[in-house]
């Protein structure tokens, strides 16, 4: 028996070196091609992963590596890579505002980011292979994989845009999470970014299979408004803080009767499954948004409150229209859209909602064709009218 576990060592270590050499001649090759940083970062993110596969197959094997040498291995290889402690350090900026977080990020290379996040699915693999448990992993690294998974801007510039392709730390922030749970009451309070966590729906839903690469619905115009030019474009990830911060804008003088601003949660939800449209000035500034709920199974269809199933149903759910751009016709403008675009899904009806003092709403959707159904009580009290346009067969 030792004479083959000897022998199964031997292979490993041959096998290991001959991926190493062939490596080497690749990342030979690309510094012709693309230059020395590309073909360092990868020989780096592959030898990091080659590394841990054989240190968890020397634990397998019963050797002399135990599960604590290998994690301090891996911890000072955190600790000794310039780049995983490039992004580290990034990430442990303080900013007041997470839309200031680009500022702290200036400088951090894409492949240093990847890296970081290469780390972090090899220790995925160690989990799921039964190799470490979260437990094992947990005071090591719990902070430092938290403080990446829930910082906005890595969220909304890396991971979210393409989360099906990190479907392995999404996986592996779920067991966290439930390690978590179960060892603290308190647990997300103690999480670095707690207020920018995935929530359990998300995660349960499994949002993270729907990214920006799926989008079939994109729309890019250029318009002109009473002699503005106003770009118009469907809303990604990278946008979540100009909506945020048009919401805030229009809030300062708005009636809360009549203004019903969206959570970041509802805005990322919509990014991953629905439309959001924006129109922009000439400087890039966003000047007005709307938000459109696909014919899907939600609370925020209202396709239960016209009875009618959730198939057949568009749901105009937001305008926001900046004060400054206000008499330039955005909100008909989105309403054109939106009849367009449920034309193209091959919905029955488009159904939205209006406080019955906000005149100027009400004529906009009027005008489009939107027919008073009901009046009644939602979102929280607030008495709304639920309009409704039918798409011509």
């Amino acid at each position: 028996m030792a004479y083959f576990r000897h022998n199964n060592r031997i292979a490993i270590i041959v096998i290991f070196s001959m991926i190493i050499l062939m490596l080497v001649c690749i990342c030979f090759i690309m510094w012709f091609r693309t230059g020395e940083e590309a073909s360092v970062g990868i020989f780096s993110l592959a030898v990091t992963l080659l590394g841990t596969i054989f240190i968890a197959v020397e634990l397998k094997n019963g050797q002399n590596v135990t599960c604590s040498d290998m994690l301090i291995d891996l911890n000072n290889y955190f600790h000794d890579s310039d780049r995983l402690m490039k992004v580290y350090e990034a990430l442990e900026s303080k900013v007041d505002n997470p839309e200031d977080c680009a500022l702290v990020w200036d400088g951090v290379r894409d492949v240093e980011i990847a890296q970081y996040a290469t780390f972090f699915e090899n220790l995925f693999l160690l989990y799921r292979n039964e190799v470490a448990s979260i437990e094992d992993l947990d005071d090591l690294f719990g902070y430092r994989f938290f403080i990446f998974m829930n910082n906005p801007y890595i969220q909304e510039n890396y991971i979210l845009p393409t989360s099906s392709s990190y479907v392995q730390l999404f996986k592996l922030y779920e067991a966290w999470i439930r390690y978590r749970k179960r060892k603290d009451s308190d647990w997300h309070v103690h999480m670095p970014y707690a207020s920018f966590a995935y929530t359990e729906q998300a995660l349960k839903d499994r949002l993270y299979l729907k990214d920006e690469s799926f989008a079939t619905d994109t729309v890019c115009s250029d318009l002109t408004c009473k002699g503005r030019t106003v770009k118009l474009r469907s809303l990604r990830f990278k946008d979540v803080w100009s909506i945020i911060r048009l919401q805030e804008e229009i809030q300062k003088n708005a009636d809360p009767e009549i203004y019903c601003p969206l959570t970041r949660e509802e805005i990322l939800e919509s990014l991953h499954l629905d439309t959001l449209l924006g129109a922009f000035d000439d400087n890039g500034e966003l000047l007005g948004v709307a938000v459109l709920i696909s014919n899907r199974k939600s609370p925020r269809n209202l396709a239960h409150d016209f009875q009618k199933t959730p198939k057949s149903v568009l749901t105009f759910d937001a305008v926001f229209v900046s004060p400054r751009s206000r008499g330039l016709g955005l909100q008909r403008i989105f309403v054109d859209k939106a009849k367009e675009l449920a034309a193209k899904s091959g919905v029955r009806y488009i159904l939205t909602t209006v406080s019955p003092s906000n005149k100027f709403s009400l004529d906009n959707f009027e005008a489009g064709g939107f027919e008073t159904v009901s009046e009644y009580q939602k979102y929280g009290g607030k008495l709304r009218r639920l309009l409704c346009y039918v798409i011509p067969q």
